[in-house]
């Protein structure tokens, strides 16, 4: 359960800053609207997250690289 409580704060750290940082850049340096561009934000923002904390539950899974003979 301490896993999951873990790897789901991370994904949530992930994507909430992953969104606000999309979100700044359309509004500020595009700008477009907020109406507009939040749907496509949050789009991205979860899945680059799903993504990115995937590749490191998995690395984080396989253990240490000093560990595995070869």
């Amino acid at each position: 359960m301490q896993r999951l409580i873990y790897w789901s704060g991370q994904y949530l750290l992930a994507a909430g800053s992953m969104f606000a940082l999309l979100l700044a850049i359309d509004l500020f340096l595009r700008g477009a609207a907020f109406e507009t561009v939040w749907r496509e934000s949050l789009a991205w923002s979860v899945l680059a997250a799903a993504i990115f904390i995937g590749s490191r539950y998995y690395r984080a899974a396989e253990g240490p690289g000093c560990a595995r003979k070869p």
